[in-house]
């Protein structure tokens, strides 16, 4: 979530804050470290009532924004802040059951979360998927040991369990810190996010070097930034089977048993759009499908670009759904396209259509809010949106598996409400206001933007 959102301060704010960011996250971890012993030895100091109360009030306030999300976001709140309003009820009540029953929530939901990775891992083989599978593999035990007494009691469960989250994301922090203190003058933030080179393809060999953040807050009359989205479902050539979870986010399989999973796209007139498609038609039917999910090399093959979004939609169809972005670093969106344009390679999960318009979008959006890096009232707004959470959530996910269309579609909705935020406060983002922010972001995403 950080990295997320000090990609969209801009380099000058990263490194200006690098040993901020160092210092923070080992003070961080300090804390996590103290709460995690307090869990261990019997001896329970954590403000119990004093942390559910904060996670009642988070919850009330998510769950109050919830109904102004739109698409998936909507369903990401209400569970979000249910689950978090659950949770702070046990933990208010205070009865031998409650922690017991948090024992089993939060350990059910790490396991289910670490054998997804695992089985993610093994299934695409994406690089450095033996570290996903030891990542996988730590949250089970750590899901086995909420869920036995062993070394803790029931008692302590929220803060071996809180301590230990603090750990991890703490680590988490001082790795970005690391790598913001290597940025040098000329780079991008982007970098920050950037996976491993043979995806994205950026070299040093490019004719044009990266140049410093340029911001285009382009007004409404010249052309914007779209990503568009076609989805499985409405790409069948068939009546879709009803499997709305898997028909959304990973393909749509019609009544003749052909597997559909959608398009991307990024627009940006009149010079660049990023359309990846494979050269020759992949065979998807039921009985080669799962070997072409490896992103294995022996799985690439020959891709090529579309020329512009006309063209795709004569031969095709028009794109379901549009995410339009009136405020983004064109500069840098161009020299990510003149790197990512030179390799043609297209591999069904690792180097798709999808993961190809979520980072050229991550690096359109470089240094996008660096206005707002200035006030620190600002940064902290930016760091406690929902939207931003979502969208970390999405990237995570989409990484330890595959960009698909879906994701690509929640994760631009999530840092398009970032980049474009409501003019209300969550206190004015209440159920009865929801119809009114339906039609603001029916107008900004360029047409009916439905789940």
């Amino acid at each position: 979530m950080i990295q997320i959102a000090l990609m969209l301060f801009g380099a000058e704010f990263v490194r200006s804050k690098a040993k901020v960011i160092g210092c923070i996250g080992l003070l961080w971890g300090l804390m996590g470290l103290g709460v995690l012993i307090d869990g261990m030895d019997g001896v329970l100091y954590f403000p119990m009532k004093a942390f559910g109360i904060l996670l009642l009030l988070e919850s009330l306030v998510t769950l109050s924004v919830a109904s102004s999300g739109i698409g998936a976001q909507k369903a990401v709140l209400f569970f979000k802040g249910g689950v978090c309003f659950f949770v702070s009820l046990l933990i208010l009540t205070n009865k031998n059951y409650s922690n017991l029953l948090l024992a089993i929530i939060f350990g059910f939901s790490y396991f289910i979360f670490g054998l997804l990775v695992i089985t993610s891992a093994f299934v695409v083989r994406y690089p450095n998927w033996r570290l996903s599978v030891v990542t996988g593999t730590a949250k089970v035990i750590f899901a086995l040991l909420l869920f036995t007494p062993y070394p803790v009691g029931y008692q302590s469960t929220v803060s071996f369990f809180i301590g230990s989250l603090m750990i991890v994301s703490a680590i988490s922090a001082l790795r970005v810190a690391r790598r913001a203190s290597l940025l040098v003058r000329g780079t991008s933030s982007f970098e920050l996010l950037t996976p491993t080179a043979p995806v994205l393809n950026i070299t040093k060999k490019a004719a044009v070097k990266p140049a410093l953040a340029q911001v285009s807050i382009t007004p409404l009359i010249h052309e914007p930034l779209v990503v568009h989205i076609w989805t499985p479902e409405g790409t069948a050539e068939n009546t879709p089977v009803r499997r709305p979870v898997i028909n959304r986010y990973i393909a749509a399989v019609d009544s003749q048993g052909v597997i559909s999973t959608g398009h991307a796209a990024l627009e940006l007139q009149p010079s660049i759009y990023i359309s990846l498609y494979p050269a020759a038609d992949i065979d998807r039917s039921p009985s080669e499908f799962f070997r072409i999910l490896k992103a294995t090399k022996d799985n690439d093959v020959p891709g090529t670009f579309q020329p512009d979004y006309e063209k795709e939609a004569a031969n095709w169809c028009e794109s379901d759904r549009k995410i339009v972005f009136h405020y983004f670093n064109r500069s840098a969106l161009e020299y990510f396209w003149l790197n990512y344009s030179l390799d043609n390679r297209y591999n069904l999960t690792y180097r798709n259509c999808s993961s190809s318009v979520a980072y050229a979008l991550e690096a359109s959006l470089d240094g996008v809010l660096a206005f707002r890096s200035e006030r620190w009232r600002d940064c902290l707004r930016t760091l406690f949106m929902p939207e931003l959470w979502i969208a970390a959530q999405v990237r995570r996910r989409a990484l330890t598996m595959a960009w698909t269309p879906g994701l690509v579609m929640d994760y631009a909705r999530a840092l398009r409400a970032i980049v474009h935020p409501v003019p209300q406060s969550w206190y004015q983002r209440m159920p009865w206001k929801a119809r009114h922010l339906d039609s603001i972001s029916t107008n900004v995403t360029g047409g009916p933007d439905s789940p």
